[in-house]
């Protein structure tokens, strides 16, 4: 997976999930990967919630490769819960907009994205063909196994 393509990736996906302004780059060092952002004209953006944005933004970029066969990996992401507590409301729709808008740019999606989450998704993406399933943890019959472990 060559780095550049990787990094074009992320940083299109920073642009176009934050597009007030942001520049992502990928470097490879001698220490490994370094994956940064730098946002202009969006104000205040906590550590934690640039970290966040970071992660998620990295692996979107890797699942795009693996969606147009550029990575040896499978076209499948799970995000359990990404710290959406760090990211303000605006960030986190954004997230599940900026995936629905791949989804509606094919005629069959080839991938897969798991999202769970305890912050409801945007209203137009709430229907049944986006939330396959809702959990709670009580009463124990909306857990995942339907009891306590």
């Amino acid at each position: 997976m060559p780095i550049d393509t990787l990094e074009e990736r992320y940083q299109g996906i920073m642009a176009a999930w934050l597009p007030d302004g942001v520049a992502g780059s990928i470097k490879l060092d001698g220490h490994g990967l370094k994956v940064d952002a730098e946002f202009s004209g969006r104000g205040e953006v906590s550590t934690a919630a640039l970290e966040s944005l970071k992660i998620v933004a990295f692996d979107l970029a890797a699942l795009h490769m693996a969606v147009e066969e550029k990575a040896d990996l499978p076209a499948f992401l799970l995000h359990d819960s990404p710290r959406e507590t760090d990211l303000d409301g605006q960030l986190y729709d954004g997230l599940f907009r900026l995936v629905h808008q791949w989804e509606e740019q094919v005629e069959t999606p080839c991938f897969q994205y798991i999202i769970t989450t305890t912050t409801a998704p945007p209203t137009e993406l709430r229907g049944d063909h986006y939330v396959r399933l809702l959990m709670s943890s009580t009463p124990a019959e909306k857990r995942l196994f339907a009891m306590e472990i």
